[in-house]
């Protein structure tokens, strides 16, 4: 299943990681603008709450979207076009995930404890209802529901039962459904988590995020100032036409150089560096951000298959989060250059 679903990525022109089994997540996709983080099951219940905390840190500092893939629970077959949940990440079947990828086809039913549920557009609903001329009550009348319920739906996107969308989108003629696009999804949380080590770079003003389930050590992340972000976020109440291109321009301001994926020597031998050096290369290269090796022990290594390495008496000697920047590309351009 996990091959099957790598070839449908690279099919419909998804540039993908290796794979990466045994960690929290199998496979990084990017397409454009989307980036997905996958992890596939048999049984979606073999997932637990460690890993899925994991994943969504991942997931939230590289702007991601976290999907897990998985056949079946303990009970039963996923269906298709419903999207299941497991510690607050959305879960599919494979013909899902094919039927968004190959036909652009997002499912509209959640399925959550007491059953199957569907989002509801209540501004489209409101404005059929006013064209149809019918009162609040007259369409609760007809649908089966109270007054409230209907003014509940036009308020905002709620949910209710597919068979109560269905009576109401006979009656009004329209489909009423919000599609659930997994790409677009808010169901990650960024869990902000530190370490202690290296303090080097907490100095130049990252926030290191370590990872007991990836292929590297950690994340570090440039946080940055309030003043800019409020700035950015300010505009976005401008007009409507502007609100995707800022939305672009804060994630670039973010993920450019800010995000360090970080890997520490911890007493580790050449092979052992060497194959963690080639994974993170691969994840960085489909995340597009920068990675680094810190090291402590003096071994004349400027990089380590490819991957810049940075001495903790380099970092000791940086005033900000410029020179670093600034040694990670003079260290990747020698690399070019031999």
């Amino acid at each position: 299943m996990l091959y099957d679903i790598n070839i449908l990525l690279n099919t419909y022109d998804f540039q993908t990681s290796n794979i990466y089994d045994r960690s929290c997540f199998d496979i990084l996709a990017r397409r454009d603008d989307i980036l997905i983080i996958l992890k596939i099951y048999k049984n979606i219940d073999s997932l637990t709450q460690t890993q899925a905390e994991e994943l969504s840190k991942v997931a939230g500092t590289f702007l991601a979207s976290p999907i897990i893939i998985g056949l079946k629970s303990k009970h039963n077959y996923l269906e298709e076009d419903v999207v299941y949940e497991r510690y607050e990440l959305p879960v599919i079947s494979p013909q899902t995930l094919c039927n968004i990828i190959a036909n652009e086809i997002h499912p509209e039913i959640l399925s959550k404890r007491g059953g199957y549920y569907v989002k509801v557009n209540g501004e489209l609903l409101k404005q059929m209802r006013e064209k149809y001329d019918l009162s609040l009550k007259e369409l609760a009348d007809l649908s089966h529901v109270s007054r409230e319920t209907i003014y509940k739906y036009e308020q905002g996107n709620s949910q209710t039962y597919p068979e109560t969308l269905l009576m109401l989108e006979e009656i009004l003629n329209t489909n009423l459904a919000v599609d659930i696009n997994l790409f677009e999804s808010d169901y990650y949380k960024s869990l902000d988590r530190k370490i202690k080590e290296p303090r080097e770079l907490i100095k130049l003003g990252y926030d290191v995020k370590s990872s007991n389930k990836t292929p590297f050590d950690a994340i570090s992340e440039r946080k940055l100032e309030n003043k800019k972000l409020n700035k950015l976020k300010e505009k976005l109440d401008n007009t409507l036409l502007e609100v995707e291109k800022l939305k672009s321009e804060i994630n670039k301001q973010r993920i450019r150089n800010n995000i360090l994926i970080t890997n520490m020597e911890r007493k580790r031998d050449e092979k052992k560096l060497n194959q963690i050096a080639e994974q993170t290369r691969d994840i960085a290269e489909i995340t597009q951000n920068e990675a680094l090796f810190v090291l402590e022990d003096s071994k004349d290594k400027k990089t380590i298959k490819k991957v810049p390495s940075i001495y903790t008496w380099e970092l000791k000697d940086m005033d900000n989060f410029e020179d670093l920047i600034k040694l990670i590309k003079e260290r990747k351009q020698e690399v070019e250059d031999s």
